[in-house]
């Protein structure tokens, strides 16, 4: 399967995220929750469809709270080893120990976030750093052609 190209085949910019979170949930077993937050104005956003695991009461992040509104405010991929020791960490799930944030950019511009959890302590590879950074330039390929402004 090669999700990269799955993603950009997509016709619309909801089946991309509906194909990436699904693509990438089947990815490795520790990947235990997947999501795309869309930036809405100052807020990240989640809607019930862009995420695979638990469901989550955060639908709504801050740019200013949370690991998400982190990445997405630094523009920058976080990994995070051990959730429990980061105070910006906000508990989705008593059994996560482990996540990473990867920012969807299109130029400059963050457009959202691609954030999974894992249940397992140091999960997040440079392996899996390096192929989940090539699914949000895939997802951010697509928002680009379909010419999209706004999530």
């Amino acid at each position: 399967m090669d999700i990269f190209k799955d993603i950009r085949s997509q016709p619309t910019w909801d089946l991309a995220i509906r194909t990436a979170v699904a693509g990438v949930k089947a990815m490795k077993p520790y990947y235990d929750w997947v999501g795309v937050y869309m930036l809405e104005g100052d807020m990240l956003t989640l809607r019930d469809e862009h995420y695979s695991g638990l469901p989550t009461e955060h639908t709504r992040i801050p740019l200013d709270s949370g690991i998400c509104g982190a990445g997405a405010a630094e523009k920058e991929t976080l990994v995070i080893d051990d959730v429990s020791a980061d105070p910006r960490y906000i508990a989705c799930s008593l059994t996560v120990k482990s996540e990473i944030v990867v920012p969807i950019m299109v130029a400059d511009r963050v457009i959202g976030v691609l954030d999974l959890d894992s249940d397992t302590p140091a999960a997040f590879t440079a392996d899996d750093r390096r192929e989940l950074e090539q699914v949000a330039a895939a997802l951010a390929q697509v928002w680009e052609r379909a010419g999209n402004e706004k999530p």
